[in-house]
């Protein structure tokens, strides 16, 4: 990247450097092969002990870490509001709950000009005033349920728009969530450009939580809802470029309110040569399963075990290895009682966290159960190991796997999410067919090779750099 060096904040939430796999694998790897760049990290986290153990060695060239703790909303010592701030506040609040989007940008204003105590907002009058108002509009909510969801929903968004900013040229953000509120709070804090890049739909993805949510009543899943949309295009006006993974994320992205002008598609990219040396699977008369994934809600593991009962009917020399980390304790643990319960646990190894170009080299191919993903970076290394992949047809999986790329044919197969069924047959058909499992496996190669190349992606974000920050807010 010619010119002088650039300073850019990247903001990851809930992930990197305590979390493994997907947005931390990204970019521990970005910054990792961007020397020239200088990184200062800002992290967001649920809580403290989220960020216990750093699971990374942060690369050289991050010069600062700054972490945000949503629990910490009311812990720290500020200065107490008067009745009319918090007032104002809780008019930009309303303004933000009831379809005025302005008051995402008056509430950035409100809460960086002075350090406000929000333990005093939350039992101010006008708080209060603010619950009944959300009470008599949304049909089904009562008094006590809305002023407790307030509480819930607003005071984590006013922590973090009260954050102090650390010093960069360019705001990066990799997620439009909270993430995004502070790309946004930077652009009108300090006049310094913001890039949001989108791994998945942030609301898309949490509305999809929501619908099996057992922390928040059913009667105020909307409000939710609707709060996470207006995070997004908050971030979306505030961001001079929002990338994504591929053209389906675009247009999801332009339908829920970002300027087409302003978005571009920048496709992850992997090191094609580590996986590429592997050699193609041997013959053996037990077959290796990979899931390179962590246990999470959003992995719909117990579709995959379904489906994995239902291929051993047939297959009995089949083994899964499940290998990631763990978002979910009480996930990970029905998942076990599941896999105990169907009586497979001879069959099923829980790996845990591995090195996955040592444990790819075992695989015969990989399977990927998601009911939501972007662009999952571990099916592009399952693809450049020459290694078939079973996924569901979510995000850009189908794709990355079937769609036509010129005469390279596809490099697994695609199914419907939470169908066991047709997930046992898909890996069923791959159990069956040597030749078909070696013939996918050198397509995933061709096709990683032809589009998901790293130095690609790093190219693509580099000049982003150069140009947002020679021109500012202004696109050439």
């Amino acid at each position: 990247m010619g010119g002088q060096a650039v300073r850019v904040c990247l903001i990851l939430e809930g992930c990197y450097p305590y979390v493994r796999g997907g947005v931390s694998s990204w970019a521990h790897q970005y910054m990792s092969e961007s020397p020239e760049v200088e990184f200062v990290l800002w992290t967001i986290h649920a809580s403290e002990k989220d960020t216990q153990t750093s699971l990374y060695e942060l690369p050289g060239n991050v010069a600062a870490h700054h972490r945000i703790i949503l629990d910490e909303a009311y812990s720290r010592s500020r200065k107490k509001l008067s009745p009319q701030r918090a007032e104002s506040i809780c008019d930009a609040m309303r303004a933000i709950l009831f379809g005025d989007e302005t008051g995402w940008e008056r509430l950035t204003e409100l809460l960086q000009a002075e350090k406000l105590s929000l333990w005093s907002l939350a039992n101010s009058e006008a708080f209060l005033e603010l619950a009944r108002d959300l009470s008599d509009r949304k049909e089904g909510i009562g008094l006590s349920d809305a002023f407790f969801s307030l509480h819930s929903m607003m005071m984590p968004v006013c922590h973090v728009l009260s954050a102090a900013i650390p010093e960069a040229d360019v705001y990066h953000s990799a997620v439009a969530g909270y993430g995004g509120l502070l790309g946004a709070m930077a652009v009108i804090r300090t006049g310094k450009p913001f890039i949001l890049t989108e791994h998945g739909i942030y609301p898309r993805e949490r509305e999809e939580e929501l619908l099996t949510a057992d922390w928040t009543a059913r009667t105020l899943r909307a409000v939710w809802t609707e709060l996470f949309y207006g995070m997004s295009r908050f971030a979306y006006r505030q961001a001079v470029t929002v990338t994504s993974l591929f053209s389906g994320a675009k247009e999801r992205q332009i339908a829920i309110g970002c300027s087409a002008e302003r978005c571009r598609v920048i496709p992850n990219g992997i090191m094609t040569e580590r996986f590429g040396a592997l050699d193609d699977p041997k013959p053996s008369s037990v077959l290796h399963i990979g899931a390179f994934v962590r246990f999470a809600a959003i992995k719909d593991l117990k579709t995959m075990i379904h489906a994995f009962y239902a291929l051993r009917q047939e297959y009995p020399n089949v083994v899964l290895h499940l290998m990631g980390g763990n978002d979910d304790e009480s996930y990970r643990d029905s998942c076990i009682a599941l896999i105990h319960r169907l009586h497979l646990t001879e069959a099923v190894r829980i790996e845990g966290h591995v090195d996955p170009l040592i444990y790819m080299d075992k695989m015969d191919m990989t399977v990927l159960s998601s009911i939501s993903e972007g662009q999952p970076l571990t099916l592009l290394e399952s693809m450049a190991a020459g290694r078939p992949c079973v996924a569901t047809r979510v995000g850009n999986c189908q794709e990355m796997i079937e769609k036509p790329v010129g005469a390279i044919g596809p490099a697994g197969i695609c199914c419907t999410p939470m169908s066991p069924q047709e997930l046992a047959d898909a890996m069923g058909r791959l159990c069956a067919a040597p030749e078909l499992r070696l013939k996918m496996g050198h397509n995933g190669r061709k096709r990683v090779a032809e589009a998901y190349q790293l130095e690609n992606m790093l190219a693509a974000y580099h000049r982003l750099y150069q140009e947002v920050r020679d021109h500012g807010r202004h696109r050439l």
